[in-house]
């Protein structure tokens, strides 16, 4: 059997491959035959995939989200999906929690062996996809504008530290979205259109545990915030019920805005003009977990 490992040597912080020897020793034995590729800049996961057209029966990620969903980007595009693997090393590994994975990446490498195959639900946005969110609004530019050497030494401080410093650029994003047969019209501060129970390492699906495979996905408007002493507050509003926080479930939704929007997939950055259509693909993909 083929399996190859697509490796993000800068993802999370520097002690986070420390096993991947042994996790190759661990395939090896278990009749793997490893092929390993180092990541060289942005998309280089993506851009390998769907150059190499050799068809692995396994594509591992040693990475963050935004390796995996370059990894998923170039799968949606291939007539041959194999399974995947994924040991997150990044710094908040939102997607992995949907698959209980753990940082403990031996073990990963022991239930990948295993042969458990589990099915996961893939958005896809203006064309191009997404494993867990889509988010636009304060502060969505975090996850790409910290720096790296700062995540690696930090961990999540850095996004944090990151986060207060623009708190002066909060500003609202005037939308009109379409959702479930009807139209509406809000000033937002931030939105989330998400699959599964976490965020930003923030749990948001406290009263039932979201699927990750029902073909449904969530979406979590807030109102634009009036004064900026508030945001302080952001989180501990989004977390409860509120007026001012909107909720549905959908599997289609088209936002249209009144300038252009940044957005982040799976903390990626994504230019829009104006207007984003969102479906989910119910069970695209297949990881080991």
């Amino acid at each position: 059997m083929k399996l190859l490992m697509i490796i993000n040597a800068h993802s999370g912080l520097k002690n986070s491959k420390a096993h991947l020897l042994d996790v190759i020793d661990i395939f090896c034995r278990n009749g793997y035959t490893v092929t390993t590729y180092v990541t060289q800049k942005k998309d280089d996961a993506r851009e390998y995939l769907l150059k190499n057209r050799i068809p692995y029966d396994v594509v591992c990620v040693f990475g963050g989200d935004g390796t995996m969903n370059e990894v998923t980007n170039a799968l949606m595009c291939r007539k041959h999906q194999p399974l995947l693997g994924y040991f997150p090393s990044g710094t908040m590994n939102d997607f992995g929690s949907n698959f209980d994975l753990g940082s403990d990446f031996v073990k990963i490498a022991e239930r990948i062996c295993e042969g458990n195959v589990r099915s996961f639900d893939v958005g896809c946005f203006n064309g191009r996809y997404f494993n867990y969110v889509a988010a636009f609004g304060a502060m969505c530019d975090v996850p790409f504008t910290t720096d790296r050497d700062a995540k690696e030494l930090l961990g999540n401080v850095a996004y944090i530290m990151e986060g207060i410093s623009k708190l002066p650029e909060i500003k609202k994003n005037h939308v009109t979205y379409h959702i479930n047969g009807k139209t509406y019209t809000k000033d937002i501060l931030f939105g989330l259109i998400y699959s599964g129970n976490r965020v930003a390492g923030m749990e948001l699906e406290t009263k039932r545990k979201a699927a990750i495979d029902d073909g449904m996905f969530n979406v979590l408007l807030v109102d634009y915030v009036p004064t900026i002493f508030e945001a302080p507050d952001l989180i501990t509003t989004v977390l409860q019920s509120s007026k001012h926080i909107h909720r549905y479930r959908s599997d289609h939704m088209v936002l249209e805005f009144e300038d252009d929007v940044i957005w982040t997939l799976d903390g990626e950055e994504a230019k829009v003009k104006n207007k984003a259509e969102i479906t989910i693909i119910n069970k695209a993909l297949r990881i080991l977990a």
